[in-house]
């Protein structure tokens, strides 16, 4: 029985034999070239400038980074001579300093005022020709209690006493 159930199986189906013929040639032509092509070349060559862009905005942009610190750099610079310069022209505008250079140009101090007054010109107060004196007196602080030190109280002549409150 099993081989008849085979046989009635493979006889209902067709036979698959190779066949003695040989098949038909035909030429070839060359392959036309495709849309998918192009489009990969045209989406490769966009890929390409696009970093070839962002390459320099990079470096564009370092070049700036670098500028920006120097610039910096040089403001500090300009801010520290700014300040001595400021300190200098303030040391120099002392009083003390300018009764110095005063003295060394021959200036003297005056014991009167006269006023000028701009609006109608008149001359207020009487000024007196200044007399050659001992020079500027400078006073740089205020103290609340007085203190003669002893080498400038010897210098005068009298004894250094210390305050007292």
């Amino acid at each position: 029985m099993s081989q008849m159930t085979s046989t009635a199986r493979a006889g209902s189906r067709p036979l698959h034999r190779p066949s003695t013929a040989t098949p038909k040639l035909r030429v070839v032509t060359g392959a036309t070239p495709r849309r998918g092509a192009v489009f990969g070349i045209i989406c490769a060559t966009l890929l390409a400038a696009g970093l070839i862009g962002l390459l320099l905005l990079n470096t564009a942009l370092a070049q700036g980074s670098f500028i920006l610190h120097d610039l910096r750099a040089t403001s500090g610079r300009l801010v520290d001579t700014e300040d001595v310069l400021t300190q200098s022209l303030e040391a120099s505008q002392s009083p003390g300093n300018l009764a110095a250079r005063a003295a060394k140009m021959g200036m003297v101090p005056s014991q009167s005022a006269a006023f000028l007054r701009l609006s109608d010109g008149r001359v207020i107060g009487v000024a007196k020709p200044a007399q050659p004196g001992p020079g500027f007196t400078v006073v740089g602080a205020v103290a609340s209690s007085p203190i003669v030190a002893p080498a400038a109280a010897a210098a005068a002549g009298t004894t250094a006493k210390p305050a007292t409150r």
